[in-house]
This record gives structure tokens, sequence and C-alpha cells, in this order.
């Protein structure tokens, strides 16, 4: 068999070859996910564990391209794990070790069966081992969620969106909209509060210091800065000062992650060489 195979439009024939081929873990990574996606992987997938990566950004899973509920049908067949990753773009979906499919796709109906995607399937499995060991860095640094949480999180997102079609049609708009906005408030709040569970802030950007420093070679703060913003812009959004079981989100980040470098810097794992730091 070729160890790689073009793909065009549709891709969904594609998509499934793949994740039949799965047979101790399915990995997925996609920014969007509909009901049409997550039944084509529980009528499809063999085995027993999925791993998702996804962006839960609470704009992201209000919008028209996410169904949060869609999301739970997984855990009916699977053990699931779910990383939610803030500015996610990548669409690769991996079985095992052995094959793995880099599309343009995201995993809705558009993306398999409608658009004009493309891809490739890849079974060379020296370059699919480091595509899942890169996804894998990928999914570590992103917010981990467990079902309890998305749970919770998927309640707030239907209110907010039936709230949003009481907005359009009703005369009483200006009320909607402030009950809108502390939903919203609510829902970023709830999404910030599951970072505080297992990691901190401080080990967030510890990890994220080295991940960028091994990938992108030494790096001044002022460099670090945006790279680490856009990785989890939600710890680092300018707009917000929020303190959630002791930890700061917002207006502070950077102040957190001086101190992240100060923690690797103690434990000898990074140094300030002139204005820049290196991994040692």
């Amino acid at each position: 068999m070729e160890p790689f195979e073009l793909i065009s439009s549709p891709v969904e024939a594609g998509f499934i070859s793949v994740i039949r081929e799965a047979q101790n873990e399915l990995f997925i990574s996609s920014p969007y996910v509909k009901e049409y996606g997550i039944r084509t992987i529980l009528n499809n997938a063999r085995t027993n564990n999925v791993r998702v990566l996804t962006s839960l950004d609470w704009k992201n899973i209000t919008g028209l391209g996410f169904d949060i509920n869609a999301l739970l049908l997984l855990w009916k067949k699977f053990n699931v794990t779910v990383s939610s990753l803030g500015n996610l773009h990548a669409k690769v979906y991996v079985a095992d070790n052995r094959v793995a499919f880099v599309t343009s796709a995201n995993l809705t109906r558009g993306g398999l069966k409608e658009n004009y995607e493309y891809g490739v399937i890849v079974r060379d499995k020296q370059i699919v081992s480091a595509m899942l060991e890169d996804m894998a860095r990928y999914f570590s640094l992103g917010n981990i969620f467990d079902k309890t949480a998305i749970d919770d999180i998927s309640i707030e997102v239907e209110e907010i969106i039936n709230i949003r079609k009481e907005l359009e049609q009703s005369a009483e708009a200006k009320r909607w909209r402030k009950v809108l906005k502390e939903k919203e408030e609510a829902l970023q709040t709830k999404v910030l509060t599951n970072r505080t569970r297992g990691k901190t802030i401080n080990a967030v950007f510890a990890e994220t210091i080295e991940y960028l420093l091994k990938n992108r070679g030494p790096l001044s703060t002022a460099d670090l800065h945006p790279l680490i913003q856009h990785i989890h812009p939600d710890i680092c959004d300018d707009t917000i000062d929020r303190v959630i079981h002791s930890q700061h989100f917002g207006k502070r980040w950077k102040h957190l992650v001086r101190n992240a470098q100060l923690t690797l810097k103690l434990q000898g794992k990074i140094e300030l060489q002139g204005m820049k730091w290196h991994l040692i």
C-alpha cells in the first residue's frame, strides 16, 4: 500500500477508512464539531478510546459551527478525553500511530460531505508517529475537560443560544442583551474555572515556554508574549481581570509569564543569555 494517498472532495470515504483502522486509540483534531461528524465516528470507529482536540472557546461553542451536545454523544460508546486549544486550526485524524488523515475538513457535514475539501492519508509509520507526537503536545497545551465539565457548560450554551433567538424576535431587546451578556460572562467564567483543576496557571505557562523554546529556539520575553497569548487566549485576555480559585486570569498574565520563567530558571530548565531565553 502506498505511503501517501490524495483525497479530494467529498473526503468522507477517506475519513471513514482511516477511523476504521484505529484499534487502540482514535485521535481527532478539529476546531468545529457537528452531529454529522460525531455520528460518522460512532457508526464507524472500532476502538474504545477517543481523544478529541478542539476549541471550546465560548464564542466558538455558541456559534453555528459547533454542537456541544453532539460532542457529548461520544461518551455513549467510547472512553473520551477532550482538550481545548483556543486558536486551533489543525484538522488531523490519527488511527493509533499507523495511519493519519491530514485535511482541510472539519468534523462537520460540510467538511466531510458537502464542501470542496482536500486531504492526504499518510501510512508512513515514522511520519504518523511524529504527527501524533506533535498533536499530543498541542493536546497537552490545551484546557482539559471531562464529561462533567462539558455537561455543565452545555446547559449554559443552550441558554445563550435560546436568548439570542429571543433577542432576534423580542421587543424587549435591551433587557435580553443584558441577560445575554450575563450568561456569556458566566459561561466564560466556567470555561476559565476548568483551568484551575489539576494544573496551575504557572505550570501552564511554564510548559508553554518550554514548548516554544524547543520548537522555535531562543526567544526574548517580548518574543514569548504574543506567542503565549496566541496559544492561550483564554488566560491572556487583556479585557478581563478575574481571580478564580486564587488563580488570576486576564490583565496580569504577563506578570504570571514572568513568574513561570523564574520557576523554570530555578529548576535549571532555562537560562537567560543576553536578552533571550534558552533551554538548558
